[in-house]
């Protein structure tokens, strides 16, 4: 029993650990991260009719070993959930459920459903490859910047939801305002408010096609308004994200500085509490490199040598 534990310990170590853990952590990370980028690649190749016609067989038993290796991948995460810090080792089957319905678990589950679902039911070639595509997702297990870009994503919802709510009242109301100016002009082009919401939508975000266009004055010197309106609505989100983005950084360094001032009030590091400063590095994203660099930082200004419990060195 304790063999298999170690076993699922050593196996977490190197799905979780990633490129900032052992040299098999990094090979696997490697292997995962290059397997992904090549399976994108067939993808986009495979939607090219020559080369798709002419290597059909090879790109199909690519796809079908990529399946085996995150398939193998899926479980093996599941598996080992239990040793995350945040599962509770006592009810493996409860923390494993937990994991399955998270939302990384997912991702993975995306990455690999597509090719059991297409022997259960028929998809659309295109549809299929577009469900492939999910397989980019999983990069998130790999580089943790894009981890905490989901997790500032995911705190800042509902801000981003207000702005994409009035965002889109904007778009509902002006769309209105020039069908009733310019649907007598132009009948054709602003036949309707849904088609005037094309026209709203890329004159808010600026992108300005030029395939529909006001002609007539007050439909001009009204438009006028909508892009100053939507040059500051539609980058609202971006800005949003941005400073939210900053502030989660600094947040995070500064809880890790004080758990680590506080573990080291005595000026030793004990077993217990540099785990527990693992976990909270590994909770929030920071790799070890950098969790050693704060330790060095604190070390620099802290006038009190600190002592490794089991070497005893400075």
């Amino acid at each position: 029993m304790s063999k298999a534990l170690t076993t699922r310990k050593k196996v977490y170590d190197i799905l979780e650990h990633g490129f900032d853990g052992s040299r098999t952590s990094r090979l696997f990370s490697g292997f995962i991260v290059v397997l992904i980028i090549l399976n994108v690649s067939a993808i986009i190749l495979e939607s090219y009719k020559p080369i798709g016609e002419m290597y059909h067989q090879e790109f199909v038993l690519f796809n079908m070993f990529s399946v085996v290796v995150f398939t193998l991948e899926y479980f093996a995460r599941i598996w080992v959930s239990v040793e995350s810090p945040h599962s509770d080792r006592s009810e493996p089957i409860k923390s494993r459920i937990k994991y399955s319905l998270s939302p990384v678990s997912l991702i993975d589950l995306l990455a690999i459903a597509p090719f059991y679902l297409s022997f259960i039911f028929a998809i659309d070639l295109r549809y299929l490859r577009m469900l492939r595509m999910l397989r980019l997702l999983k990069l998130t297990h790999y580089f943790k910047g894009l981890r905490l870009f989901m997790d500032v994503l995911r705190k800042e919802l509902p801000s981003i939801g207000a702005a994409i709510i009035i965002m889109s009242v904007l778009v509902i109301m002006s769309a209105s305002v020039m069908y009733s100016v310019e649907h007598e002009a132009q009948p054709d082009v602003f036949d309707s408010i849904p088609s005037a919401i094309w026209w709203s939508v890329v004159t808010m975000t600026t992108v300005g096609y030029g395939d529909v266009t006001p002609i007539t004055f007050l439909g001009k010197f009204i438009s006028i308004f909508i892009m100053l309106l939507g040059v500051g609505i539609v980058a609202l989100p971006a800005a949003m994200l941005a400073a939210k983005f900053g502030d989660e950084l600094r947040t995070r360094k500064q809880l890790l500085e004080h758990e680590i001032a506080t573990a080291l009030q005595d000026g030793i590091i004990t077993s217990e509490e540099q785990v527990a400063i693992e976990k909270l590095s590994e909770s929030m994203g920071i790799s070890s490199q950098e969790l050693e660099q704060v330790i060095l930082n604190y070390n620099r200004h802290n006038s009190k040598p600190v002592t490794c419990a089991h070497c005893g060195k400075t």
